[in-house]
């Protein structure tokens, strides 16, 4: 049909070149078909015969979809700008420059152009939507649950309005009430894999393991080539001890994702738990090869390490892992690494401790200074750290690369 419209409108063009109606609507014809440069050539050419005309109005409107769908939010902004400027009363403009605003990742602009849209038309469910969104990316979910109130009191069976406010109330950490919002998503649309996944994320962080697994079976009996339904599934049965199910989950989201870090670091978890050290090596040997910066995966490795005894090889895993870290605190005291949490730091301190005392017992005043400053740095006390660095060097200590880069870390 397009093609015919297009061939057609072609002649029209050519009998009256002039014709701003002829350019806007094979402007939408191309954009039906996909072909978006050509149609946002035809709207330039609607807008150049015609800039103040309702033909002008609707160039810049189908024009901003076919720059969006090319990935254009620049452009489309520029667009709503002038629409705007043509009808400063207009809530579909503001509430579609909200739209690439929030794409952008510019939450606030985009949360006064929907405040706009809304005060143009309190009733516009989709601007409480997208706003709704757009606050809880930035945090602020109260008012996002909020927004979800409102489209629900506008239309008590919007199913993904219930999805959004669960999402809200489960990055509050309420998990129960986003339980119930994911019930009554699932209740009005059975076959929504998001609502069943996030549910089963919010019944992992209960520690309700089966109605998680149950979950994830569902998504996969509705995507079986979903790699996080696999992946979340295998950590809920990790968290049961069935390690041998977990990794059989592993496996699968590996097959389907060959580069998925995640999984490759779960299955390291399990593997170490079944005592099958040279395969969690190989499994963070593998999310080194793809994320050689990652500073917990080396605390990891080198922990495997430490438990076979292998400490010069875990020693080496601690430095790079300090080396790497873009922030100690965050990193080492703040988060929970992979497996065993705060475990890991505390063997890593110990063993750097013992090593600088053993050190410091043979004369090798140097290198003690240097293992105590990076043992330092699992406190973290930086300041101390780069005290016993500086010493280090003074000393004469051998690896003055290290000492560099950690120098150039703590400044």
């Amino acid at each position: 049909m397009n093609d015919q419209t297009i061939h057609e409108l072609d002649e029209a063009i050519r009998l009256n070149p002039e014709d701003p109606t002829a350019y806007l609507n094979r402007g939408y014809a191309y954009n039906g078909k996909g072909e978006y440069d050509k149609a946002i050539a035809d709207f330039d050419k609607t807008i150049e015969l015609d800039p103040k005309s309702p033909n002008a109005y609707y160039a810049y409107y189908h024009r901003d979809i076919a720059y969006r769908r090319k990935g254009g939010n620049d452009k489309a902004i520029e667009d709503f700008d002038k629409i705007i400027e043509l009808d400063p009363e207009d809530a579909q403009a503001y509430h579609h420059r909200g739209i690439a605003y929030r794409r952008k990742g510019e939450y606030n602009k985009a949360i006064e152009d929907y405040n706009k849209a809304i005060e143009l038309d309190p009733n516009d469910a989709k601007a409480y939507y997208i706003r709704g969104i757009a606050y809880y990316k930035k945090g602020e979910y109260d008012k996002a649950i909020a927004d979800f109130d409102k489209i629900i009191e506008l239309d008590p069976e919007d199913a993904q309005a219930y999805h959004h406010r669960g999402i809200a109330y489960r990055r509050k950490g309420e998990y129960n009430k986003a339980i119930e919002d994911y019930n009554k998503a699932i209740e009005l649309d059975p076959n929504d894999a998001k609502a069943y996944y996030i549910r089963g994320i919010a019944y992992y962080k209960k520690g309700e393991y089966d109605k998680a697994i149950a979950d994830f079976d569902k998504i996969i009996e509705l995507d079986p080539k979903s790699p996080n339904a696999y992946y979340n599934r295998g950590k809920a049965c990790g968290k049961k001890g069935e390690y041998d199910k977990a990794i059989e989950d592993f496996d699968k989201a590996i097959e389907i994702n060959p580069k998925y870090t995640r999984a490759y670091n779960e299955r390291g978890i399990a593997y170490y738990y079944e005592s099958e050290y040279d395969k969690a090596i190989a499994d963070y040997n593998k999310v080194i090869s793809i994320k050689p910066n990652n500073a917990g995966i080396y605390l990891s490795r080198g922990y495997v390490y430490h438990d076979m005894k292998d400490y010069d090889r875990a020693l080496e895993d601690y430095d790079n892992a300090v080396r790497l870290c873009p922030n100690y605190k965050t990193d080492f005291v703040d988060r929970k690494f992979i497996f065993g949490g705060q475990s890991l730091v505390e063997t890593a301190r110990e063993l750097l401790k013992s090593v600088s005392d053993d050190y410091y017992k043979s004369g090798d005043l140097a290198a003690a200074a240097y293992y105590k400053g990076v043992s330092l740095l699992f406190l973290p006390n930086e300041i101390k750290a780069q005290r016993c660095f500086e010493r280090a060097c003074e000393l004469g200590f051998d690896e003055c690369t290290k000492i560099a880069e950690h120098l150039e870390n703590l400044k």
